[in-house]
């Protein structure tokens, strides 16, 4: 089978948010299996393929062609620009670009989303039939492990000049990461707090509905001793980081998948999570979830995990087990199915 694979997330500003690391590890999954991939920037360099897959999809920017030369599966990962169109507005370019978008996914062959949950709200949303849409859970990156090493621990707590006791956030500081309940909440219980991701390096747009919880975010707690804010780091040091926290924290109102939560899981580190959109799916009983609109709630569990070790010692045991169900070999298997679907169907 060959397959082309639009690779431009690896050459843009996703490279280092969650579409890249969807498309890098993807991409080394497929390759480990007998098929013919071709990676792509334009469909002109694309002269032959039996499918055509774009692992990326952007309602306000034309990412899929309309006039469509091969079979395509396209994935979405998520709809959370429809779902909150106060803090993701469009504007007049991006309006007309959605209706443009939403043309073009008329005749794919099969739509590929992270998660049941992304799959029902694009179902609803766009209008779409259920038997064209394919949940294909995502995983941890194989860096993501159990460090015992207790000199490499202590030379990444050095080196970023880590506290003893913290929480860690990782991620992007879009409205739906809900950077200042979880920030509330963890300095009220009495512990520090470190945020990684290249996104909190990005200063400007702060006026964008997107990022205004950031833009306070930034007045109310930037200079607070007890915020950490680390920007981008390597992966290794990211692991390391996640290893010596106490807690990982994903409080999101809303999520397509929630990989933070699995890399949690696979560091042996409790992980606190919203109690919403896919994050249930994907934590299982590996995590304690939380109403995300509510400081107290997210506050107490910050306050159990810490106090009771019992329960902290149980919630990563059921971690341990459940980041066992997702696997990237699993992830390119379940999207080779996809695959064959897309040529069956017309």
């Amino acid at each position: 089978m060959k397959i082309a694979i639009n690779s431009l997330p690896l050459k843009s500003g996703h490279k280092y948010r969650g579409i890249g690391f969807y498309t890098k590890y993807l991409l080394d999954g497929l390759k480990k299996k007998n098929l013919d991939i071709q990676e792509f920037s334009d469909i002109s360099e694309v002269k032959d393929a039996d499918i055509v897959h774009y692992p990326f999809f952007d309602f306000f920017k034309k990412t899929l062609p309309i006039k469509k030369k091969f079979p395509t599966v396209v994935t979405i990962h998520d709809v959370t620009p429809l779902l909150f169109p106060k803090h993701y507005p469009p504007g007049v370019k991006g309006s007309i670009y959605n209706m443009f978008q939403r043309l073009a996914l008329r005749d794919v062959r099969a739509i590929i989303t992270d998660s049941k949950s992304s799959k029902g709200d694009i179902e609803k949303i766009l209008n779409i039939k259920p038997s064209k849409i394919f949940p294909v859970y995502l995983a941890p990156a194989p860096h993501f492990r159990n460090i015992k090493n207790e000199n490499l621990l202590d030379k990444v707590r050095n080196e970023y000049r880590l506290p003893q006791t913290f929480a860690l956030y990782t991620g992007s500081v879009n409205w739906n990461k809900n950077i200042l309940n979880l920030t509330k909440a963890t300095l009220d219980s009495g512990i520090e707090l470190v945020l990684a991701g290249k996104d909190f390096e990005e200063k400007s747009y702060l006026n964008h509905p997107e990022r205004k919880s950031y833009a306070e975010f930034l007045n109310s707690f930037s200079a607070d001793p007890k915020i950490h804010i680390l920007g981008f780091i390597p992966d290794e040091d990211l692991v390391a980081c996640m290893n010596l926290a106490k807690i990982i924290l994903l409080p999101s109102y809303y999520e397509g998948f929630g990989l933070p939560i699995l890399e949690a899981q696979a560091c042996n580190i409790p992980v606190i999570c919203g109690n919403v959109s896919s994050m249930p799916e994907v934590a299982g009983d590996g995590a304690v979830l939380i109403n995300p609109s509510n400081c107290t709630e997210i506050n107490q569990a910050i306050v159990k995990i810490l106090n009771d070790k019992i329960f902290r010692n149980n919630l990563v045991k059921n971690g341990t087990l459940n980041v066992k169900r997702f696997s990237w070999e699993k992830c390119a298997e379940d999207t080779i199915k996809v695959y064959e679907y897309a040529l069956q169907c017309r």
